[in-house]
């Protein structure tokens, strides 16, 4: 009896070994490729639009609204009897311009974040971090 019970949780120890040696794999191999494909570069931001969204989950069940402006939001589940009880969670859409290292010349890119850097609100004509590839001029990723 005693025996059974030690292999059951042997394999399951096991299969746990195994997924998280593929996770620790795949992190390892996404630093690799942001060091080694991209290099850091500095992005001035052309637009930067703060928009929320609200979210109630109930046991399983999740449910969202579509993306609108943060007050409109904030009035909704405060006085809206439909919308009372959600949260709002904000989303951050980013546009840049930024110099390829591969061409030399001045690219676009968009990105979506949940949480403004560093706590600080950011406004167009800041600067902002980002990593552009070395053999893709139109490709970036986080910093």
């Amino acid at each position: 009896m005693m025996n059974a019970f030690i292999e059951y949780f042997r394999g399951r120890l096991l299969a746990l070994g195994i997924v998280l040696l593929g996770l620790g794999g795949f992190a390892a191999f996404d630093q690799y490729n942001k060091r080694t494909n991209y290099t850091p570069v500095q992005a001035r931001l052309s637009k930067v639009e703060e928009l929320c969204y609200m979210e109630k989950r109930e046991r399983r069940t999740t449910s969202t609204s579509d993306v609108i402006a943060c007050d409109l939001a904030q009035y909704a589940v405060a006085n809206h009897p439909k919308w009372q009880g959600f949260t709002i969670k904000s989303q951050i859409r980013l546009e840049y311009a930024y110099v390829s290292p591969v061409d030399g010349r001045t690219h676009s890119g968009k990105r979506t974040i949940d949480y403004w850097p560093g706590g600080k609100k950011l406004s167009r004509g800041d600067l902002f971090p980002i990593r552009a590839s070395k053999t893709d001029p139109d490709k970036t990723r986080e910093a």
